[in-house]
């Protein structure tokens, strides 16, 4: 797998070296400015711009996990992905992700988050 992959002119996603991918989108639908716009290029024929995005991981096994572990502040969506975060929110996630090693649980999408 290759480490940085673009997605349809709407985002990217990469692969870290502790095995986590992160997925960064911000096209018609995704959950971001816009998610349903009135001019929705669902055929993502042009690049998309926008002034938030939604993330997302999965594991080397492409199990998806929750993005909420990876914050220490509430950041809502729906165990798989979260939505509307500016520039500087998906940095701090993405780098989150990144120095994640394997010292704290992992809370996948199909589990509910819970602290220890």
């Amino acid at each position: 797998m290759k480490k940085f992959v673009s997605t349809m002119n709407k985002g990217f996603h990469m692969t870290f070296a502790n095995g986590l991918t992160v997925s960064v989108q911000w096209g018609a639908g995704n959950y971001c400015d816009n998610h349903f716009p009135a001019n929705a290029d669902f055929s993502f024929s042009k690049p998309a711009e926008s002034d938030t995005a939604e993330v997302a991981v999965w594991d080397k096994d492409e199990k998806w996990i929750n993005p909420q572990g990876f914050v220490d502040y509430e950041i809502g969506g729906d165990g798989m992905v979260v939505g509307w975060l500016t520039a500087d929110q998906v940095v701090e996630w993405m780098h989150n992700v990144a120095l994640w090693d394997g010292s704290l649980p992992l809370y996948y999408a199909d589990d509910p988050f819970a602290e220890d």
